[in-house]
């Protein structure tokens, strides 16, 4: 089963790819349902195809936006450029958009989950009109995946993890009315994650009154199938995805090591012994920020539990990225370019590839002239000493060791350990 992670830049694909990702999905700068996120220029995305074909992983591109007549003046000449970079499919909401690709080039198609397909009969519509996968709707339960994949024969993909739409499939026209972006057209400013008071007109309520209290209540938890991972293997699904292109290098590192890690722990081992693994695995996703988690419709009709509340504590993990390590010199230190401010004293923890984490000491931070430093800002080169080897064995494989690209975090005061 594939493990597809997001790429919302350069430097996420290269984080998705070397943390385990089998396939990652991004997109350029036209044509995306994600406008807010970095995305790619047509200079990254051949390097971020090359970067990734080199490491044995996929790309798939997003065509994903409901186009009108006047957005396709340019979708010619950039879907010529995707085939000549060598991408391995795009990902289409639109059936004139996928029958433009069809016709003008050899580019697999993946229908998006934009395109709502909850049901065998839409599936072998679908399949007859050359999709060479289907992202399933998030409304579909594994059970009707499997169901799908088995009578229609044809790829099947599933969201396991990520932020959810209270909208569906994500067909959402909030940002329309609030802000004049084209949520179907990656304008969305994602207005369901907004606080909202409902008071009744011409009522009135105390200012402490729980009535009156700011509301999520357009806005879902997010999605976490870990749990059921040996179910989406049972079921036959081909593809795993990850939400996230917006988020940070930290939560693509986070994500794909998890979910990599899993699979490759209920590929090679019995399912009974999965209780006993699974707290280690879900333990990583507590640290990265989200906004508690819900299988959603993977087993039966999300409810009003699954609707976000504001709970104490679920957008902060306790974690935040502190940068990404540069350069390593000769096992004695490496350099670290930061994205975040913190204190000489911080407690920072490097992730390697294999998923281990390595505690490093602030204490003797420095800037590359090797001048004391108090405090690190954002953007900056600093110089760390390499952890003492007696905390990293001299026998461990490469990726049990700092390398370039490893993400470091920094620990809050009151994570959760």
């Amino acid at each position: 089963m594939e493990l597809l992670a997001p790429a919302g830049n350069l430097d996420k694909l290269k984080t998705a790819v070397l943390y385990g990702a089998d396939a990652v999905y991004l997109a350029g700068q036209k044509f995306s349902l994600r406008g807010a996120s970095d995305n790619f220029s047509e200079t990254e995305l051949l390097e971020g195809v090359t970067f990734a074909h080199k490491n044995n992983c996929k790309t798939y591109v997003t065509l994903n936006a409901f186009l009108h007549d006047k957005d396709l003046a340019e979708l010619p000449e950039y879907v010529m450029f995707l085939e000549e970079c060598g991408v391995d499919a795009v990902i289409v909401s639109d059936l004139g958009v996928m029958t433009f690709v069809q016709h003008n080039s050899a580019l697999p198609v993946h229908l998006s989950t934009q395109a709502s397909c909850l049901n065998v009969h839409a599936a072998k519509v679908w399949k007859s009109l050359g999709a060479k996968r289907l992202v399933l709707g998030r409304e579909v339960s594994l059970e009707e995946a499997g169901r799908i994949r088995k009578e229609v024969d044809i790829e099947v993909e599933l969201f396991v993890h990520g932020a959810m739409c209270m909208s569906y499939s994500g067909n959402c026209t909030i940002s329309n009315y609030t802000a004049g972006r084209d949520s179907n057209r990656g304008g969305c400013i994602q207005s369901c994650r907004f606080s909202y008071s409902a008071i009744p007109e011409n009522t009135e309520i105390a200012n402490d009154s729980p009535e009156k209290l700011p509301s999520s209540l357009m806005s879902s938890k997010d999605l976490r199938g870990m749990e059921l991972l040996p179910k989406f293997i049972k079921t036959g699904v081909d593809s795993i995805k990850v939400e996230g292109r917006m988020k940070s290098s930290l939560y693509a590192a986070t994500t794909t090591s998890a979910y990599s890690r899993a699979l490759k722990w209920c590929n090679s081992t019995s399912f009974q012994e999965w209780p006993q693994k699974l707290k280690e695995f879900s333990g990583m996703l507590e640290k990265i920020p989200h906004r508690g988690y819900t299988e959603g419709s993977l087993q039966k009709q999300p409810g009003a539990d699954s609707v976000y509340q504001g709970e104490r504590n679920s957008r902060n993990s306790g974690y935040e990225i502190a940068g990404t390590v540069m350069e390593v010199e000769d096992g004695k230190s490496f350099t670290l370019l930061t994205q975040n401010s913190f204190d000489r004293g911080c407690a920072l923890e490097v992730l390697t590839f294999d998923g281990n984490v390595i505690e490093v000491s602030t204490h003797e931070m420095q800037d590359i002239s090797r001048l004391p430093v108090l405090r690190a800002k954002p953007s900056r080169l600093l110089r760390f000493s390499y952890p003492a080897l007696d905390s990293i064995s001299q026998h461990s494989s490469a990726k049990s060791r700092i390398q370039p690209l490893n993400v470091v975090r920094l620990k809050s005061s009151f994570a959760d350990v």
